[in-house]
């Protein structure tokens, strides 16, 4: 797993539904939280560049489904940015349609092979976070949760802070990874994870929110 780098990544298209996705079959990975948890800086961070994905300021700006292509090692694979859940700045007409949205794209989509949850490692997990957590870990192949963030909590309290989410999610702490996109905390470890868990064959299994 030497020099394991997510390579040749670019961004696609953003698609307002479905069925405007790609339909060649290619493996995709869904990252997936809540507004403003810096899924947008996540992906920059694997990718190692500055603008793959842009980065807003202003929560609930991901409002489809933002679409990304990449190689890691022999793996050629699909990314998809998934909207934020829970703004609640959005009307509730708009937070439905996304939530459709999403469920839309969990549930039908059949090349999804794997989606990462991220959290804040900062903040406790609200009720959202603890339900979308058990509903994938039920529903989907394969589940990772990687706490985002990790650079702004001193050294001396990260291992708490894994145990304390772990905990509200019921699974185990060293299912729970850990990254800085600033500091550049952990993306060997995520990538190594990613490619490890994509293998060909899987198919998702149905999941609502």
């Amino acid at each position: 797993m030497e020099d394991l780098k997510l390579e040749k990544a670019r961004f696609i298209l953003s698609a307002p539904s479905v069925a405007l996705l790609p339909q060649d079959g290619l493996p995709e990975m869904a990252v997936v939280g809540r507004s403003n948890v810096g899924k947008s800086s996540f992906l920059n961070y694997l990718a190692n560049q500055k603008t793959l994905a842009r980065v807003s300021k202003t929560p609930g700006r991901t409002q489809a489904l933002n679409v990304f292509e990449a190689r890691l090692k022999d793996l050629e694979l699909r990314i998809l940015d998934l909207p934020g859940l829970g703004y609640a700045q959005l009307s509730l007409e708009e937070r439905s349609r996304l939530s459709d949205l999403i469920s839309d794209y969990l549930n039908d989509r059949q090349p999804l092979k794997m989606v990462i949850h991220l959290l804040d490692c900062r903040r406790d997990p609200i009720a959202e976070d603890i339900r979308l957590s058990r509903q994938l870990r039920s529903h989907v192949d394969q589940y990772q949760a990687v706490l985002t963030k990790i650079d702004q909590i001193p050294v001396s309290k990260r291992k708490e802070a894994r145990l304390r989410i772990s905990q509200a999610l019921q699974i185990s702490v060293d299912d729970c990874l850990t990254v800085s996109a600033h500091s550049n905390l952990g993306r060997f470890e995520i990538l190594e994870t990613i490619y490890g868990l994509m293998a060909p064959g899987r198919k998702p299994n149905l999941y609502s929110i």
